[in-house]
């Protein structure tokens, strides 16, 4: 009979967990800083060990131990259920919990690059149309380089008039400037554009998307692989949320000029005028970019700019099922990175942080000064409390060089991201010479030497 009782609360407790992990499947992770919150525990160990001891103390003083010992699987299990109950699962007290519709999603503050947020930031799926956002790159990355101008003109292939999907309506052999190409990829996604800017820029399609995927090589993109140049489905062509909000972040702090074209209302070409297809601009949110895009294998996907009193955040939404549950996801994003964080400068590139004693050297201290500028994104609630520690010696022996590493800042207590930053020697500091001194002394010696001297002989003289 014990057994019983043992076996039908077990089953209860695991048909509970099971209930539980499907109630929470596609929710996202909350992060404060850079790392991860916890989230809490489910299952029997959010329930305080004093209440098992009291059931247990209780069934003894009554005599009846062996009975509700019977039962205390039972027991167990309403209490879990009870717990569960009073804090919803995923809940902090303190940390919001953001439920969102699309199947990954990463936000970033576009300053520091950190991660706010994420859900599954690493799973792969095609991109669609974002893979555009590396082909305006590599054309953004070429103008900047000289390789083309604006005002050039590519010849319109017969591959790219054939284009499907969203277009600029290109004809074959149309000489086109490539700001108008430009100016079509960003506003209206095109797809005759863009494969016009990949056979202007490398000749070939093919050779353009080896281009593209040396581009994501060096920005560190470890899930991202590209096929073509526009994003129409293509066989091991994907991505992950992770690399694209990356990508966004890297693309505007290169060309913040690009955000003119993303942020253009309408474009018109061949007289024919399109909408912009980013359904974000113009809600008084502060987005100014980037990209949207759909295939039917993957969702709908967007990769989104906002700024907003000097904070900038960048964020990806993939894996959608309706454009509605996509651009709410965005909204909710946005929302949760302005309200909830802040972004300060803890030390700038020069600043004396500290000074060090140089016994012996001249002079007698060196200050030392930041490498580099310190800025970092904190939950708002520790935004006056950074724990900022500095690793200094007592005293550094002479000579110091100027530029010379002495020290270093470190930030890396939970709930912030880990940063350093080397603390360097501001002047150089020699060691000190006692010659003058010893000069000084024997000039000194010898003035009172010849006074004494001529003192006697005036003495002997008087004396005569």
């Amino acid at each position: 009979m014990d057994s019983f009782w043992w076996r039908l609360s077990i089953r209860r407790s695991k048909e509970q967990g099971e209930r539980i992990k499907a109630k929470d499947k596609g929710k996202g992770d909350c992060r404060k800083g850079l790392g991860y919150v916890d989230l809490g525990k489910r299952g029997p160990e959010r329930v305080p060990h004093f209440v098992y001891f009291f059931f247990l103390v209780w069934s003894c003083r009554k005599g009846k131990l062996m009975k509700h010992l019977r039962r205390v699987g039972i027991g167990t299990s309403f209490l879990i259920f009870l717990s569960m109950t009073v804090t919803p699962p995923g809940m902090c007290e303190s940390d919001p919990v953001l439920t969102l519709h699309a199947e990954s999603a990463v936000l970033m503050d576009g300053m520091t690059g950190q991660v706010l947020y994420s859900k599954n930031p690493e799973k792969r799926i095609p991109p669609a149309s974002l893979t555009k956002m590396m082909t305006l790159y590599l054309v953004f990355d070429a103008l900047k380089r000289g390789d083309v101008t604006y005002d050039q003109e590519e010849v319109i292939s017969k591959k790219a008039w054939k284009m499907g999907g969203s277009q600029m309506f290109l004809e074959v052999k149309d000489k086109v400037p490539l700001i108008d190409l430009i100016k079509g990829v960003a506003t209206i996604s095109a797809n005759d554009g863009a494969l016009a800017i990949a056979e202007c820029l490398a000749g070939s399609e093919e050779v353009f998307a080896h281009h593209m995927n040396e581009k994501a090589e060096t920005l560190g993109l470890k899930h991202t692989h590209f096929v073509n140049a526009h994003g129409l489905h293509a066989k091991g062509q994907e991505t992950c949320a992770l690399d694209m909000a990356t990508i966004g972040c890297h693309y505007i702090k290169d060309h913040p000029e690009a955000l003119e074209f993303h942020s253009l209302p309408t474009y018109t070409y061949g007289g024919i005028e399109q909408k912009n297809w980013n359904p974000l601009l113009n809600r008084g949110k502060g987005v100014d970019g980037l990209k949207t895009g759909y295939l039917r294998k993957s969702g709908y996907h967007i990769l989104f700019s906002a700024k907003r009193d000097g904070r900038r955040l960048v964020g990806s939404v993939m894996g959608a099922e309706k454009p509605e549950e996509r651009d709410n996801d965005a909204l909710k994003l946005i929302g949760y990175g302005f309200k909830n964080f802040s972004t300060h400068t803890v030390v700038t590139e020069g600043e004396i942080v500290e000074t060090v004693k140089v016994p012996g050297g001249d002079p007698p201290e060196v200050g030392l000064s930041a490498a580099e500028t310190l800025i970092v994104t904190v939950p708002r609630d520790k935004a006056d409390d950074i724990p900022l520690k500095k690793e200094i010696p007592s005293s550094v022996e002479p000579p110091v060089t100027q530029g010379n590493v002495l020290g270093k800042l470190l930030l890396e207590d939970e709930g912030f991201p880990k940063r350093e930053v080397q603390l360097l020697a501001s002047t150089s500091v020699r060691v000190k010479s006692y010659a003058l001194y010893y000069a000084a002394g024997g000039v000194v010696l010898v003035g009172l030497m010849t006074v004494g001297f001529w003192r006697r002989r005036t003495l002997r003289r008087k004396r005569a």
